[in-house]
C-alpha cells in the first residue's frame, strides 16, 4: 500500500511539470511572426539658430495598437513577444527644394513615455547630402518593453553640419515592425 501511495504522490508531483512544459512547447509551435507597418508619422521640424551640434528633430508618440494587431491576425487573446524594427526611414516632404544637406548624422530612440529610460533603435552615421530619404541602420533591439497598449514614444536626434536653409521642414517617419505573436 505504501508503494502505491508513493507512486501516486510521485505522479501528482510530476504532472504539472510534464503538463506545463508540453504546453509551453505547444504554445511556441503555435506562435508566428507578423510584419506591421506603423502609421506614417508626419511632423514639422523648425530649426534653431544653431549651425552645428545635436538637435532634437522629432519627439512624439507613434501608434501601434497591440490588441488590434492580435485581432487582425485572428487571435482574440494572446501575447506579443519579441518585437523589432525591420525598417525605419525619415523622408523630407516639404519644401520640395530641400534635401538632407544640412544633416551629418541621425539617431532614433524609443521609450514607453516621454520620460527616460530610452534606447537607441537605429542610426545613420553619414547622411547623403543629396538625399530626401534616409534609412536608419537598425540595432535589432527588442522594443517590446516599450510598447504600451496603443503607442510608443520616439525621439529623433540629428547632428547638424550647417544651417538649415529654410524656416521649417515637413518630414515623415515610415517604419515596419516584426512582432512575435503567441496564442494563449
Amino acid at each position: 500500500m505504501k508503494r502505491h501511495g508513493f507512486l501516486f504522490i510521485l505522479i501528482i508531483a510530476f504532472f504539472p511539470v510534464i503538463f506545463f512544459s508540453s504546453c509551453a512547447k505547444i504554445r511556441e509551435l503555435a506562435a508566428f511572426d507578423v510584419s506591421y507597418n506603423i502609421p506614417r508619422t508626419t511632423f514639422i521640424y523648425t530649426p534653431t539658430k544653431d549651425k552645428s551640434g545635436e538637435q532634437l528633430i522629432y519627439a512624439g508618440y507613434v501608434s501601434a495598437n497591440l490588441d488590434s494587431i492580435l485581432n487582425a491576425n485572428g487571435l482574440s487573446g494572446g501575447m506579443v513577444g519579441n518585437t523589432t524594427f525591420t525598417k525605419c526611414s525619415i523622408t523630407i516632404d516639404q519644401p520640395d527644394s530641400v534635401n538632407f544637406g544640412w544633416l551629418q548624422s541621425l539617431r532614433g530612440e524609443i521609450s514607453q513615455t516621454s520620460e527616460p529610460p530610452a534606447e537607441v533603435f537605429g542610426y545613420v552615421t553619414a547622411v547623403d547630402p543629396n538625399a530626401k530619404t534616409v534609412n536608419l541602420t537598425l540595432t535589432n533591439i527588442n522594443i517590446r518593453p516599450y510598447l504600451g497598449g496603443t503607442s510608443f514614444y520616439v525621439r529623433v536626434y540629428g547632428v547638424l553640419n550647417g544651417a538649415v536653409p529654410v524656416e521649417w521642414v515637413q518630414m515623415y517617419i515610415d517604419g515596419t515592425l516584426q512582432l512575435h505573436l503567441e496564442p494563449v
